[in-house]
């Protein structure tokens, strides 16, 4: 491989790393600003709110295990709101409020997630991704392209490894939106099923 084309693939992988890098920075930041926002959702439910919320409350504390709403910590309860907390990767603070007559019940909650510490995480290793990927093509730059062995020069390719750093904020950030997700989705089956528990 001569110097000409070993600059040229070092260039166009880097490149290429670098849009990667660009588009997990994105997508930790967005990530970020989505778990910033309350999860809020509403159901009507055929019971008077009252009940409604007592049977939403036992529920809470007797979550089956596996639910992101498995440790919840009932911080408050009556018969218009319950107020609950959560531990580990579903971590969050939550809130539902019943409104409506003695046969129909409007709940409307709100659940504001954490942060997690894989989110945290993200934002490390895109820092590191950025710190990895701009040192290999420095080396690979000054040390390996001018190299007058042919065999040494080929090694520019060895760029391809900055990926290593480069896709696991994808995975955590993409882990983090479904912990925020997951809790939403049991309290809207928790409350429709609330006359029934």
């Amino acid at each position: 491989m001569d110097v000409a084309t070993a600059r040229f693939w070092l260039d166009t992988i880097a490149a290429i790393l670098a849009v990667l890098w660009f588009a997990g920075a994105w997508f930790v930041m967005q990530t970020g600003n989505r778990l910033a926002e309350p999860l809020t959702g509403t159901a009507d439910v055929a019971q008077d709110p009252a009940n409604v919320m007592q049977r939403f409350a036992r529920l809470l504390v007797g979550n089956r295990p596996g639910s992101p709403l498995q440790r919840a910590t009932i911080e408050s309860a009556n018969d218009r709101e319950v107020r609950w907390s959560t531990l580990g990767a579903f971590a969050h603070h939550g809130t539902a409020r019943a409104s409506g007559s003695r046969d129909r019940a409007r709940v409307e909650w709100e659940i504001v997630a954490n942060r997690p510490a894989l989110l945290w995480t993200a934002r490390v290793l895109v820092a590191a991704g950025a710190v990895v990927t701009v040192g290999l093509w420095y080396a690979l730059h000054e040390f390996f392209v001018p190299n007058a062995d042919e065999g040494v020069r080929a090694q520019v390719v060895q760029m391809v490894q900055a990926i290593h750093v480069l896709w696991p904020p994808f995975l955590l950030a993409g882990l983090a939106r479904r912990f925020r997700r997951e809790p939403a989705e049991e309290v809207r089956r928790a409350v429709q099923n609330a006359p029934f528990g």
